[in-house]
Parts: C-alpha cells; structure tokens; sequence
C-alpha cells in the first residue's frame, strides 16, 4: 500500500498471475520473431494493453479462420474456451498456443470431473462473459448460469449438483447463491473457484474503502472483474469512480475528498495504476505549489528524456579512463554522452508504442548519433569507422525481428547488448582512440563496466517488469525468473568485488581501486534492496540505480588526492 497526498493505491492492484502469465506467452512468441500472432478474441479485458499488442500486430479474431494467415500463431486467451472450440481450434492447422489462466483451467477440471458423474452444474457468474462461456462448455449439456442469490431462487431442484463460480466472482454472493441451491437439492457439492488474487484483492478493498472518501477503481469497461470491484465499492464508500485512464478524471473531483483510495482489477497494468495516481497526487500537490515541485518535475523530465542516464555513462567513461590511466578528454567523455543518449532514447521511442507516453521521438536520437560520429571524428578514421559500425547496430536494435536471426532472438539479448554497448564507449573507444588496445588495463575497465552495466540493465528490467509494462525475454529478468536473476547478479557482484580486492593486495593503483571498492558497497545496497523488494521503474528508481555511476565517478575523482 503506498499512500501520498491524502491518496492511498492498494497494493493488491494491478496484473493477476494468470494475466501476466497470458501477456508473457505472447510477448515470448513476438520477441522470438514469429508472426502473425492471433489472439482468439481479446487476450485479456483492458484497452489499452489491447491496443499496445495491436502495435506490435498481434491481433483479435474470434475464429481462426478469421486468421489471414494460416501460417500464423493463434493463442488461447487468458479466459479460456469451450472444449469444442478448442477441438475446432486444434484442427485449423495453425501453431496453437493456450494462454489460459491456470485457476481458469482448475475451473474447467472441477466442472468436467463433477459433469462426468452425472452431476448438473450451477456456475455463479456474468452470462455471456468469456470466461463463464468456456465454464459452460465444460458441463455436457447440464448447466445453467446466475448471477446471484435472487436467480437461485428460481432453479429448480436437482438430485446431484456442483455449485461453481467465475474466478473473479465476489464471494459474499456466491456464498448466498450457494447455500440457496445447497437447501434445494439432495446432494450438492459446493466447489469454491474464485481465485486467491480475486480474494485478497477484495479483502483489501472492502478494508480501504470504507475509510476513502472517493474510491477511484481503475480498469476496462468491459473487465467484469473491474465492474464487480467497482459495484463492490459503491456498497462501502459514498463516491465510486469507474476510469480507464485519468484522462477520464477532473481536477474538481481529486482536489475535495480528504482520502482517496485507488484499486484496479486484475485486467489492469500497474502502468496505468501509477499515471492515475501521479495525475490525482501531483493535481492535489499544486494546492501547495512550491520551488521543490518545480525542481521534481524538472528532474522527472530529465530522468524520462534520457539526460540523467547519459551523464551516467559518462560519468563510467571518466571512471573507465583513470583505470585505464588516461586523462580526462573532452572527445571521448563526449562521445560516450551522445552515444548513451542517441541509443536510449531511439529505443524507448520505439517502446513508446507499447509503453507509456513520457519520452522524446525518435528524431532526436538519430541527431545525436550524428552528433556523436562527429565527436568520434574528432579521434581518427579508425575510431569513426568503428563508432559507426556498434551505432548502427545500436539504431537497429529496435528492428532486430526484420533480420530474422535467431542469435538475436536469444533470451536476455538486451541486457547483454546493453553491457557491449556500453563497454565499448565507457571502457574501449577510449584506450582504442589513444593507441592502447593492447594494455591489460583495457579489458579491466572493459570487463568492470560491462559488469556494472550487465547489472545495471538487469535490475532496470527486474523493476520495469514490476510495472507491468511489455517487455519479452530480450529481458533477463523475463527470461530465466526471479531466481537465476538473483543468482546472477549475486555472483557478477562477487566477482567484481573479488577483482578488486585482488588488485588491491597487489597494490595496483590502490587509491584508486580502494576508492572503487568502496563505491561498491553503493551497488551492493542496489542490488540488495531492490530485489528484496516489489519497486516498479519510476524517477526514483532509475536516480538510484543510475547513480552508482555518479557516485564510482566522484569517488575515482577524490582518488587523485590520496
């Protein structure tokens, strides 16, 4: 629960597993190269997640052989579907793949055990809704479908029935519609498949809400979880506000209520969570307008244009030239600047279409990477030629599926490239372009920045996947769990200290190493305290994972007077 400016976001908001497990299959088969992908119907209920997959041309079709494509991907959506449709769907032709929420498919098993028994099914659900359509599907003919206890009242009685619900129900009303039909039947099996996130979601709500003066519930209008937790609300709280995004909201509804409580159904991604609540906490915030608000915004800007992080990098160019026992040099630190910058922001604007707005257009980056062969100019024809061919790569990045490599393809691919790319002009260009390659103080500062930024990368992708926002496995983090990440980043950190200390013992540049080794406790706190807890990417977040570069640079520079 994070609470600022009178507003209170719950904690519980935001993607269910089974809606991050669907949106990661099919995000894995578009990183992977492989197209077209074809959802069978909406893969999940919100807009905006929709329309960042129809970016990526994943597209809707509600049959397959709506598909253009047969050599395509068709993908079973998060809500499942009838075992005859799926009968149908597998003898299309087309590459199947089941994005079925796991709780969903538990559903689907309890009905189809009960159903071949005999036993008649009474599913406490929406009718019509895509889940509850494939919960039908599952019962041989013997089901029917209410929605609460007024609609129990009017069953009939049955000899044998299973009493199931619809994942995201609200379990007071299944509960009542349950013990109805449990008093009109001779036997009755009570099969409670509403999933845990759905109850710990609505344990906290009813809990907030009755102490909010406005519950703003955030999410597609076509979510029924999202209207259920909407409903829910209007019981405990005397003002509701069902939005997609905060476009939908005005200052005059946020800027009077003492407490507002902030919830989102399990449709929504913590992306569109955080834009609600930045807009109602920074609209609150001008009542008190202040220098310090000023400062902030102009900071996030900062952060978000992708100036902070290319400081960063030369801050790690100037840490990588005292190692490599070079002076400072206006072309190479340059460099490193206009490189960082062109790279990240040409990449982001190309997320920028499935990702939030907050970033600068492609344009702008492609200036920089010609601002940046001139600064490389300025150290040689060798040093052109070779800036040219690692910007050029990096400008491509963003079209690598176009090449249809499968070396491109391979899981964490943008972490590691990351790490090269910044290894290069931190640590390379440098030693390159003052006739030093062959110095062993060269691949030390190469091997310590692409290690920085190998962790760097893989902690940003930790946090950005924390925000729901659409990244695939060209994320290490995505790509082999939270687990190996930890693992990983564990024994890169280790190793980088253990360098260290050697070099130390053996009084290489011991000040400068010493102060190094000291900058290290400042990743070592990084590391520790971002994967110790759920922080998604934001202005903070990339402030202090960037700033152990800023604080390596201010230590390397104190280094000249010990």
């Amino acid at each position: 629960m994070d609470k600022d400016q009178g507003v209170t976001v719950a904690k519980s908001a935001g993607f269910c597993p089974g809606v991050k497990g669907a949106i990661d299959k099919v995000l894995e088969l578009e990183t992977s190269g492989k197209k077209p992908i074809y959802t069978l119907g909406p893969l999940i209920h919100n807009k905006q997640v929709t329309d960042m997959l129809a970016a990526k041309q994943i597209t809707s079709v509600d049959k397959p052989e709506q598909a253009a494509d047969k050599k395509g991907v068709l993908v079973i959506r998060a809500h499942g579907i009838t075992p005859a449709f799926r009968a149908e769907v597998m003898q299309s032709g087309m590459e199947v793949v089941d994005a079925t929420c796991p709780l969903v498919k538990h559903a689907h098993d309890v009905i189809s055990k009960y159903a071949a028994k005999g036993y008649h099914t009474v599913i406490v659900g929406d009718g019509g809704h895509a889940e509850v359509i494939g919960l039908l599907g599952c019962t041989q003919g013997k089901g029917v479908v209410v929605s609460g206890p007024e609609e129990a009242e009017k069953l009939p009685s049955f000899d044998k029935v299973n009493v199931v619900a619809q994942t995201t129900q609200k379990e007071s009303v299944f509960e009542a519609t349950a013990e109805i039909i449990k008093k009109k039947s001779a036997v009755c099996q009570i099969s409670n498949t509403i999933c845990f996130p759905t109850k710990q979601r609505q344990s906290e709500t009813m809990q907030l809400a009755q102490t909010a003066d406005l519950v703003i519930v955030v999410g597609g209008k076509h979510s029924a979880n999202t209207a259920r937790l909407a409903m829910l609300c209007r019981e405990l709280a005397p003002q509701v506000l069902h939005i997609e995004t905060e476009a939908e909201l005005t200052p005059q509804q946020v800027l009077g209520p003492k407490h507002i409580f902030i919830t989102a159904g399990a449709s929504t991604p913590n992306w569109v969570i955080d834009q609600v609540a930045d807009w109602v906490r920074q609209t609150r915030k001008k009542r008190h307008q202040s220098a310090v608000g000023l400062i902030q915004r102009t900071w996030a800007k900062a952060v978000s244009y992708s100036f902070y992080t290319a400081f960063a990098a030369m801050a790690l160019t100037y840490v990588c030239m005292k190692l490599e026992g070079l002076h400072a040099q206006w072309a190479p630190l340059l460099f490193s600047w206009l490189f960082v910058f062109s790279l990240t922001t040409v990449n982001r604007a190309a997320e920028n279409k499935t990702r939030p707005a907050g970033r600068l257009p492609a344009w702008v980056g492609y200036a920089a990477a010609l601002l940046a062969l001139a600064a490389a100019a300025f150290m040689g024809l060798r040093v052109l030629l070779l800036s040219a061919v690692f910007l050029a790569a990096g400008l491509l990045y963003p079209f690598r599926h176009f090449f249809k490599s499968k070396l491109l393809s391979l899981p964490g691919t943008k972490d590691f490239c990351t790490a090269l790319g910044w290894g290069f002009t931190c640590a390379f260009l440098p030693a390159f372009a003052n006739g030093m390659i062959w110095r062993k103080a060269l691949y030390l500062a190469v091997f310590y920045a692409a290690l920085l930024v190998f962790m760097r990368s893989v902690t940003l992708g930790f946090t950005s996947a924390n925000k729901d926002l659409m990244i695939g496995k060209e994320s290490f983090y995505k790509a082999f769990g939270i687990g190996i990440t930890k693992l990983a980043v564990a024994v890169l950190l280790t190793a980088l200290t253990a360098v260290l200390v050697t070099l130390l013992v053996i009084t290489w540049k011991p000040a400068l190493v010493g102060m190094l080794l000291l900058g290290n406790f400042y990743t070592i706190f990084i590391v520790i305290y971002y994967y110790s807890h759920s922080a998604s990417r934001g202005v903070k977040e990339e402030t202090l994972i960037d700033g152990q570069f800023f604080v390596l640079w201010l230590l390397a520079w104190f280094s000249r007077f010990i």
